[in-house]
């Protein structure tokens, strides 16, 4: 007698996208090509003026796995993802960019482990790439931390927004629906970066086990103009204020355990806040406030000269 086969995963990709006409087909194909999954693809289109919720219809009339979801005004990546996660039905509910794309097998590997470490989170490493999908040089998230369960401290001492360090939000989480369903949880549509991090912090304040696998399985996008490319004050103030909110709602436990995370992550923040502010006053041609903005947090002053001394390189580098 033969042996049934076992059961695929079921997993909703959950995929915001904001015009981004010419690159979406490729990503929904990625997610659409994954193996040893039953995939289907929910594109929450975020209010774009372009061609993108037209290409995504076409692509759903031929393909009954892709739906699409659309909002009249601007939502943000967290608003749109909301969207989607409301939308979906599957088991699990992987968050894909509308300019990134899965590498081959990714979903199936990444269900493995949750099977294997009863995680409700999964996330794993990736590989930057340019626009033209060529790949980009530089160490990735498995160079600052070996595979295994992360608490919350692990998640905070990972995006502490230092300087130069690469922050592990930036990963793509596999989610159990059933546990966001539980807890209540869903993006914090106040933010325009920094969004899946704060959902996976508030997983983890909620008792979510996180896993990271070690593998790159994602290839991330650098490209010029998206949201997350340069850091603006406004999203910066955001984080601030979503970090104070989850940190006041944590338990004496979790917030001895996170206090002092806590702590260096709003002091890099405010510097980075600084840092944008100290350099738009320089273009400005006011260096006279700038100097003043300084004065008033001047733990900025390290990356403020740091910018300063990269711009003065990539100037050099062109004129020779």
């Amino acid at each position: 007698m033969p042996h049934a086969q076992p059961e695929l995963p079921r997993i909703t990709v959950a995929i915001a996208a904001h015009e981004t006409d010419a690159c979406i087909t490729a990503a929904v194909q990625s997610a659409l090509a994954q193996d040893r999954a039953a995939v289907s693809v929910i594109v929450a289109d975020d209010a774009s003026r372009d061609g993108t919720a037209g290409t995504v219809a076409r692509i759903a009339a031929h393909d009954g796995r892709v739906s699409l979801v659309r909002s009249p005004v601007n939502l943000g990546p967290g608003g749109a993802r909301n969207l989607a996660f409301a939308a979906a039905e599957d088991d699990w509910i992987a968050v894909l960019d509308s300019d990134d794309s899965f590498r081959p097998g990714r979903l199936a590997r990444m269900h493995a482990h949750a099977q294997q470490q009863d995680a409700d989170i999964v996330i794993d490493d990736f590989i930057s790439v340019d626009a033209a999908g060529q790949t980009l040089p530089g160490p990735g998230l498995a160079a600052r931390h070996p595979a295994g369960v992360l608490d919350m401290a692990d998640w905070l001492r990972l995006n502490d927004m230092a300087r130069a360090q690469l922050s592990f939000g930036y990963a793509k989480p596999l989610l159990s629906r059933r546990f966001l369903l539980k807890n209540g949880l869903r993006y914090n549509e106040s933010l325009r970066n920094g969004e899946d991090f704060h959902l996976i912090l508030e997983a983890l304040a909620a008792g979510a086990r996180l896993y990271f696998t070690g593998e790159a399985g994602y290839s991330y996008t650098r490209r010029a103009g998206s949201v997350s490319r340069r850091a603006q004050g406004s999203h910066m103030r955001a984080l601030l204020a979503a970090d104070k909110a989850v940190a006041a709602r944590l338990s004496a436990q979790q917030q001895g355990a996170t206090a002092r995370l806590l702590a260096v992550r709003r002091r890099n923040l405010q510097n980075l806040i600084t840092t944008e502010e100290v350099l738009a006053e320089l273009k400005a041609m006011r260096p006279s406030a700038a100097a003043a903005r300084l004065a008033r947090h001047p733990g900025a002053l390290g990356r403020v000269a740091g910018h300063l001394a990269e711009a003065l390189r990539k100037r050099i580098g062109a004129r020779a």
